[in-house]
């Protein structure tokens, strides 16, 4: 190979289509980047476009059993140190077939988790640099093997300011590098909603605590009290609450691109109150939100993780995490339509003066790489 391997736990799945778009404009500038998955989420049945990239499967079954009398690897002693005996073995395989096919001359991972381990056992095994992009559960809820990954990765990069210190802390050679949509994606759709008609506020996240859906839906029935003719839409895995549909409400369940597409087309604020889950994790820069403000909606959600250094008063509202009330009153006050307007305005600029757009993200990315001396870059 000449290009990057891209050592994915899950692939594809909905929640990290940053991964895919990030692929997919690598592959259009040139650079024939190619995925090894560990695994697939169900909730990728709902791509609806082709894959960004060449897929490999990582070995199963009876691929992986003659390892199980082999000599280990240092990088297969290794995984077994941090994933079940199996996985260990699947590896030793993955391995083995890079190595008749041809090692990759770098291989890149998203979150510290499973693949990174994988990633950092190539290195031992291979000489192979590896380079990480580390978000958030990554780190509010890390591995033991967190600090091996993150002294033997060739360069480490978060998408945010906010995480830098921490890793710094570990020793780990860090510099922010954002995510971002792809701004012509979004800028074309329909404003006219922004600035006119009822509140219709849109909803986007997994139903894990970190996203704050338990205090929109507390908030929800002081906002109708203030504002009726609300509504609010949610793009979630949470099945709706049993009985007839609460006021104002609708439930669509997880959406492929196309839906969310429509469901922003339709909405004129998208809110997000993130918050501190009791394990610790919270979110980074959440995508939604960055989606939001490119397609010129005004985001509402809350100062954790990075959030700050995206969203503050030109292009939405931040609230306290965890309190109803003070989302209750952001939402009353975005219920005026001059309130929306301009925020949402400002949302295209905000991300590119900012850089988070993919552009300069997937240019961020080839720097680093070209700063490891990869000529393809």
């Amino acid at each position: 190979m000449s290009a990057p391997l891209y050592l994915l736990r899950y692939f594809p799945t909905l929640t990290e289509t940053f991964v895919n778009r990030e692929l997919e404009a690598l592959r259009a500038g040139g650079v024939p980047a190619e995925v090894l998955r560990l695994g697939a989420r169900a909730d990728g049945a709902l791509r609806e476009a082709p894959l960004p990239a060449p897929v490999r499967e990582a070995p199963r079954g009876p691929r992986t059993w003659r390892w199980a009398i082999a000599a280990p690897t240092e990088g297969q002693r290794f995984v077994a140190a941090h994933q079940r005996p199996k996985d260990a073995l699947r590896y030793r395989a993955a391995l083995e077939e890079l190595r008749r096919s041809g090692p990759p001359p770098l291989v890149h991972v998203h979150f510290a988790g499973e693949a990174a381990e994988w990633a950092e056992a190539l290195r031992r095994d291979l000489g192979l640099p590896w380079t990480l992009m580390v978000h958030a559960v990554d780190l509010h809820k890390p591995r033991p093997s967190l600090p091996a990954l993150l002294a033997g990765a060739s360069a480490v990069l978060s998408v945010s300011d906010a995480a830098l210190p921490q890793l710094h802390s570990w020793g780990a050679r860090a510099a922010r590098l954002r995510c971002g949509p792809e701004l012509a994606q979004w800028t074309a759709l329909d404003r006219g909603p922004v600035g006119s008609g009822p509140l219709r506020a849109l909803f986007i996240g997994r139903d894990v605590p970190k996203k704050g859906l338990d205090t929109l839906l507390t908030a929800w029935p002081t906002v109708l009290r203030a504002a009726p003719s609300a509504s609010l839409t949610l793009i979630t895995d949470r099945p709706p609450p049993a009985g007839p549909p609460a006021p104002g409400q609708r439930w669509a369940g997880l959406l492929p691109s196309t839906g969310v597409r429509a469901a922003m087309a339709a909405a004129n604020l998208v809110v997000l109150p993130a918050q501190r889950a009791p394990d610790g994790d919270e979110d980074g820069v959440p995508l939604a939100l960055m989606e939001g403000l490119a397609a010129g909606r005004p985001v509402i959600s809350a100062p954790v993780g990075g959030i700050a250094e995206l969203v503050d008063a030109e292009v939405g509202w931040l609230c306290p995490p965890e309190e109803p009330r003070a989302l209750a009153a952001a939402l009353i006050e975005a219920a005026a339509p001059a309130a929306r307007a301009g925020r949402g305005a400002a949302g295209p600029e905000r991300l590119r003066s900012r850089g988070f757009t993919l552009e300069a993200q997937v240019a961020g990315l080839r720097a680093v790489w070209r700063g490891l001396g990869q000529p393809w870059a």
